[in-house]
């Protein structure tokens, strides 16, 4: 949806940054937010992903994934990142801090810290914004790699219909903080009816 859509706050609420008494937040079988319950964030098996990266200054990139495996319960530390390490592309930066690092690998680098924790549900806003052109095309395939790879559901926020294009199979549509419409992505780009087919960038896929 367009900024101020509350697409964000959506994300934080699922994710138990924020706290609407009167929501529900269900994943699978568990219950991470009702009337009687609240789950709190570092209870919740998700990573997350924000479009500054929030890497810790004073630790490496290595440093920074372990930090996140740290975290997680005590029985669950012994977890390998090395596939994570690998499935990002990022072996050759484990050594580097984040003031050492490029606008997409900092974005490469928190999403490996977010995928080795092993989360149940992987949350991304708006991954891209705020890259050049050259940082956007190396962080991208990562992105697709990581639709194709992981048995997890992904919810990206993006306000690109370009990137929800090529990254997205199912698309929720907001509007001042309301879902206008939910479907597979093809469908909902060739729908009259909605925003999306009366803009200067509408397209068919």
């Amino acid at each position: 949806g367009p900024s101020g859509c509350r697409e964000t706050t959506l994300l934080r609420a699922i994710a138990g940054l924020d706290r609407h008494p009167n929501g529900i937040v269900r994943i699978g079988d568990e219950t991470w937010q009702d009337g009687s319950t609240f789950v709190p964030p570092h209870h919740r098996a998700m990573g997350v992903v924000f479009q500054d990266s929030n890497l810790l200054p004073h630790l490496t990139a290595r440093g920074n994934i372990d930090y996140g495996v740290r975290r997680m319960p005590k029985a669950t530390q012994h977890v390998d990142t090395n596939h994570v390490i690998q499935l990002m592309g990022i072996a050759h930066l484990l050594d580097r801090k984040p003031d050492q690092l490029s606008g997409g690998e900092r974005r490469r680098v928190a999403i490996g810290r977010a995928l080795a924790v092993h989360p149940r549900i992987l949350l991304m806003d708006e991954p891209l914004t705020g890259l050049d052109a050259a940082s956007k095309r190396e962080v991208l395939p990562y992105l697709m790699t990581l639709r194709e790879e992981l048995d997890i559901p992904v919810l990206l926020v993006s306000h690109s219909t370009e990137d929800v294009a090529r990254l997205a199979d199912h698309l929720v549509l907001m509007e001042n903080g309301r879902i206008l419409a939910d479907g597979d992505t093809s469908t909902m780009f060739t729908r009259m009816d909605l925003p999306l087919a009366h803009t200067d960038t509408a397209s068919a896929i």
